[in-house]
């Protein structure tokens, strides 16, 4: 039975270490038995709670039922098939913004972060909430964004459009193309306002 926390390491490192010495025109080359870095994962974790913490305060916390590594790749990464929870902290360490998506990798150069597969974030504070199916996030520049269509639940409105960007923790946010716009709270209070007319009058709400 696998610990919960247990970390399998597989022997990447030492394969490479006893890789085969080719003599080939008088010249000594070491040929890998790795076939392909981008594919081979150099780290297992399962069930892995992260906690990244910037300048001794914590950034984010995030828990995944699988995490692989690939430190050999060109650009190393860690992809999260099986999908991800991320929380990131303001100053005072509370929760600031949860995200949840069915993909997840990260670039460990770029230090950015796709999202893909049902991806839900919510700013607690604000009661703002996103949906999309693709999201990314620049650890660096501390912004998320999406170029496909993605929809925005702020407060009593509802928003959708494509490209939208926003500062990481869905603080400030905005749309390059709204594609529609509803005011929630609006439409309700019209409409309780045609049913007491309707009431008045005598008529139904589908007369004409």
């Amino acid at each position: 039975m696998i610990d919960r926390y247990r970390i399998q390491i597989i022997q990447v490192a030492l394969v490479l270490a006893s890789a085969t010495l080719v003599l080939s025109c008088g010249k000594k080359t070491i040929k890998s038995a790795v076939e392909n870095p981008e594919t081979t994962p150099t780290q297992i974790s399962y069930n892995l709670k992260i906690l990244e913490s910037t300048d001794g305060k914590k950034s984010y916390r995030g828990e995944t039922p699988l995490m692989e590594r690939y430190e050999l790749a060109r650009e190393p990464f860690m992809e999260f098939r099986e999908g991800i929870k991320i929380e990131t902290f303001d100053d005072s360490l509370a929760i600031e913004m949860d995200l949840v998506a069915n993909y997840a990798h990260r670039n460990e150069v770029t230090k950015i972060w796709t999202a893909k597969g049902n991806v839900t974030g919510r700013n607690l504070k604000e009661n703002r909430q996103l949906f999309t199916e693709e999201l990314f996030w620049d650890e660096t520049k501390k912004i998320i964004y999406s170029n496909v269509r993605t929809k925005v639940i702020d407060g009593s409105s509802v928003h959708s459009g494509t490209g939208f960007e926003a500062d990481e923790d869905f603080g400030r946010w905005q749309f390059r193309q709204t594609i529609g716009q509803i005011e929630m709270e609006s439409n309700t209070r019209q409409h309780g306002q045609r049913q007491h007319r309707d009431r008045q009058s005598g008529t139904s709400g589908n007369s004409t």
